[in-house]
């Protein structure tokens, strides 16, 4: 009688794990060095935003990182429902053909915007799609506007998770532009500014992802959804790695986010070579974005830890955060719990 009341309990147990389970989604976003890769994990299946990489180590160790959590996580077959790549640049798209080689892809969304760097893999991608059954999905601005809810635009390839418990709502909120809104055309002919920007809710928890999205970009974003709370969310992955230009203080305050991530390399990658592309040359992330965080972000550190940040290209110093703002470059890969209420759990590793 005994044993099978203690088989009792642990079923019970075990029922009760699996439904506490079936309410949390994590979002990985992933020490890839300087770029981007951010895997959303949600109950029933995966989206991966971006599949950028510093360099070919980092590619090995971004497709490492998956091999692991596909053998740990079993019940998603090796199967990534979306990747959504932000825009065309070798930091969001250098892993693109080594992840698509080593897992199953449903579906791909990017902007369309196929010349200049960062577009190999993404042209290689359009060629391989139909034997790979992948389905090759272009969203453009229009795409957005033409709706005139001003709540975004999804469909079953941007949203394809459906979970029994929870359904997620994934939606983006704005891409490619055709026609110049007014800005500089140096700032119309940057691929950055043409980032798609992604919204996800699960239950009361939200995420942003503007890609490297700048500032005259930013303002029409802010100018269009004016008169919504669409940009109100809870976790806000940092423009641009942490960029001078690609977070301002208007955007933060419409978003009032608790946590913000930024995804970048260590300070000292670069800097004793000559390469052009690198965290040490770029500066990132700059102290006045670290600054704008400080004053807007809700949430604070359980201790404050001291980082590196830069006042400008090849300036680091030492920066003191309080807050709850985390940085691949400085933590490692960072990984948050949400769950449908809208409460966070936040841990790194490198």
């Amino acid at each position: 009688m005994i044993k099978y009341i203690k088989l009792f309990f642990i079923s019970l147990l075990l029922i009760q794990n699996a439904i506490a389970e079936s309410h949390i989604m994590y979002a990985h976003f992933i020490d890839v060095g300087q770029g981007d890769a951010t895997l959303l994990q949600f109950p029933c299946g995966i989206v991966l935003i971006d599949a950028g990489a510093q360099d070919d180590g980092h590619v090995t160790k971004l497709t490492s990182y998956l091999n692991k959590f596909f053998t740990k996580n079993k019940k998603y077959n090796n199967t990534i429902n979306t990747i959504i790549i932000t825009h065309t640049h070798i930091d969001h798209t250098r892993a693109l053909r080594e992840v698509v080689n080593k897992f199953t892809v449903n579906n791909y969304i990017d902007n369309g915007q196929l010349e200049g760097p960062g577009t190999l893999n993404p042209k290689w991608l359009r060629k391989v799609a139909k034997q790979k059954k992948i389905s090759v999905n272009v969203i453009i601005d229009k795409n957005i506007t033409v709706l005139e809810n001003k709540m975004g635009f999804s469909n079953s390839a941007i949203d394809p998770i459906s979970c029994d418990s929870i359904d997620p709502e994934i939606r983006i909120l704005s891409s490619k532009l055709d026609e110049n809104p007014g800005w500089p055309h140096s700032s119309f002919d940057n691929k950055n500014n043409h980032s798609i920007v992604t919204r996800v809710d699960f239950g009361k928890s939200s995420f942003l992802f503007t890609g490297d999205l700048q500032e005259d970009a930013i303002d029409t974003l802010l100018e269009y959804y004016n008169q919504t709370d669409i940009l109100d969310i809870d976790i806000y992955q940092v423009g641009h790695h942490g960029s001078h230009n690609a977070t301002t203080k208007e955007l933060l305050e419409k978003m009032s986010p608790a946590i913000a991530v930024i995804s970048m390399g260590k300070w000292d990658y670069g800097r004793d070579t000559s390469k052009q592309f690198s965290t040490w040359s770029y500066g990132h992330p700059r102290i006045n974005i670290l600054n704008k965080l400080k004053n807007q972000i809700k949430r604070r550190r359980s201790y404050t830890v001291e980082v590196a940040g830069a006042v400008g290209a090849k300036n680091f110093k030492p920066y003191k955060v309080s807050k709850a703002v985390y940085g691949t470059g400085w933590f490692g890969t960072v990984i948050i719990r949400a769950d449908n209420k809208g409460k966070f759990r936040v841990t790194h590793y490198k």
